[in-house]
């Protein structure tokens, strides 16, 4: 009885030890960046990891082969009485009826009176508008765009959507009659 109780007790600390670990090694994807000269000299790019950063961070890569850094994503802020990132003209850590947002000539992001007293709203044109909707941004059309902070300057417009998705899947040509695509995109005949 006491064998069975340590057999069972050490599968139960290597099962443990397992979980432990396999959160460390995630999956991550590329981020898509509004400004492509973000990327670093190797032209690597940031990668969202969720296992190994925090929330509205993303794991940045140095100019060394293995730095990397957590910082935060674009349009994001860093508020250091949280020590977290917050996305710009939300609430974040504000009170109620407040968003965050980057006084000119600051580093320091401070929280502010939101003319809308809703969270996600914000002005536009004198309109309170939701941001990533489409609506306030039609007079740019046929450019998909929506309302969302531009990462570059951190101010409310119209920024540019990408269509892109990370699973994107270009299809080539049809193949002839009588042949199908292989995984590797080739028009191979078709064996009956």
């Amino acid at each position: 009885m006491c064998y069975l109780n340590i057999i069972f007790l050490t599968c139960a600390l290597l099962a443990t030890s397992i979980a432990q670990n396999s959160s460390k090694d995630a999956i991550g994807f590329p981020e898509m960046e509004e400004n492509p000269d973000l990327r670093n000299k190797e032209n690597r790019q940031p990668v969202f990891i969720p296992a190994r950063c925090p929330d509205n961070e993303l794991f940045y890569p140095g100019d060394q082969k293995d730095d990397w850094i957590c910082d935060c994503r674009p349009a994001n802020l860093y508020h250091p009485g949280t020590d977290k990132c917050w996305p710009a003209f939300r609430q974040g850590p504000c009170e109620v009826g407040q968003y965050l947002v980057l006084p000119q000539n600051s580093v320091i992001p401070v929280c502010e009176q939101n003319p809308c007293n809703t969270d996600t709203l914000v002005q536009w044109n004198g309109n309170c508008e939701k941001l990533g909707s489409v609506a306030p941004c039609n007079h740019l059309y046929p450019i998909s765009s929506s309302l969302g902070v531009n990462s570059t300057t951190l101010v409310v417009s119209c920024v540019t959507l990408s269509l892109e998705t990370r699973f994107t899947e270009v299809i080539g040509a049809l193949c002839p009659p009588g042949s199908r695509r292989s995984v590797n995109g080739k028009c191979v005949p078709t064996l009956l």
